[in-house]
């Protein structure tokens, strides 16, 4: 009985974590892009801290709306059937060396539209921390 409890809940760490790597990944690469934009601007920090809160806000309602499910009298063609391809950036960010121990098959891995929701509420987390915590400023 207990091994048919831990099975759901070690899945969905892992998706957890899976989902927590991309998302890392995904604000990483949006800061080093904010940094190399802002840069001739002067105020870095500054350009980073806007970047990731209007990229963030906008990645978050586009996430949320393709989280939404398939109407039923759309009727399309069931997606859940056969493996999920990767994305490019996914197929990076399992490489990574501390994802090589959780790896999940296509089928068991969150969509990419709630992992880029995961994204953008990290995004907006880092952007307020940046503006609260260490008083980056316009």
């Amino acid at each position: 009985m207990a091994n048919s409890t831990d099975r759901p809940v070690a899945l969905r760490a892992r998706q957890a974590l899976d989902a927590l790597a991309y998302a890392v990944a995904w604000v990483l690469a949006v800061i080093a892009v904010a940094a190399v934009v802002s840069l001739p601007f002067g105020g870095v920090l500054v350009g980073v801290k806007f970047v990731l809160f209007f990229v963030g806000f906008f990645v978050f309602g586009v996430s949320a709306f393709q989280l939404r499910p398939t109407p039923p009298w759309k009727g399309g063609e069931d997606e859940s059937s056969g493996e999920r391809e990767d994305t490019p950036f996914e197929g990076l960010v399992r490489r990574a060396p501390l994802l090589e121990r959780n790896v999940l098959a296509s089928d068991e891995r969150l969509p990419p539209p709630a992992k880029l929701f995961v994204a953008s509420v990290l995004a907006l987390c880092v952007s307020l921390v940046l503006e609260v915590g260490f008083d980056v400023a316009a």
